[in-house]
């Protein structure tokens, strides 16, 4: 899983983790901090850090296979600007079908 997903997951579930798990993801993959500065920062070990961050990560994946909050909304952007797309191509047609399925959705 790459840093971008990462710090998705953590935007909609991010609040969901232990304090010390959201600061310690957020140094690695906002920050991009390596493990020994987080370890530094942290007053922990690289290993814990590791850990923290292998934990972190797993909980944050469960989260989303469970609610798909972030794969629901990945694809209401697509639809939108599908609809943003249709409106520029002078379909209103297919813009109006487009925002009522995103409609429906919500």
């Amino acid at each position: 899983m790459d840093s971008v997903e990462v710090c998705m997951l953590l935007d909609f579930y991010g609040q969901l983790l232990t304090e010390r798990t959201r600061e310690i993801l957020e140094l690695r993959f906002q920050e991009d901090m390596s493990l020994a500065e987080i370890a530094e920062d942290c007053g922990i070990s690289r290993q814990a850090v590791h850990d923290a961050i292998h934990r972190g990560v797993a909980s944050l994946t469960e989260y989303e296979e469970k609610l798909k909050l972030v794969e629901r909304f990945t694809l209401q952007k697509k639809t939108i600007s599908s609809a943003f797309a249709a409106l520029e191509e002078h379909n209103e047609e297919k813009a109006k079908e487009l925002l009522s399925t995103l409609v429906e959705e919500l």
